[in-house]
């Protein structure tokens, strides 16, 4: 938005607002209704070089920059 309202930045780069997003499979184990070998698959898609690269690409075309930055590696 930073074409419609004329806003500036108070705050940047400060370690306390890293919203680090994370992806974590149920142990099978604790509950028969785990669908352990499709949170795997998950886990695996999430992390490959594609779809890390489609997540650091997310939000270039639209807004001009990407909205997250993946950290796999």
């Amino acid at each position: 938005m930073k074409d419609k309202i004329d806003l500036e930045i108070l705050v940047e780069g400060d370690p306390r607002l890293f919203n680090q997003y994370g992806v974590i499979p149920v142990n099978p184990d604790k509950n028969e209704n785990i669908n352990s070998e499709g949170a795997n698959t998950f886990v695996e898609w999430i992390l490959s070089d594609k779809t890390q690269k489609l997540i650091g690409e997310f939000g270039k075309e639209k807004f001009g920059q990407a909205l997250f930055i993946p950290n796999v590696k």
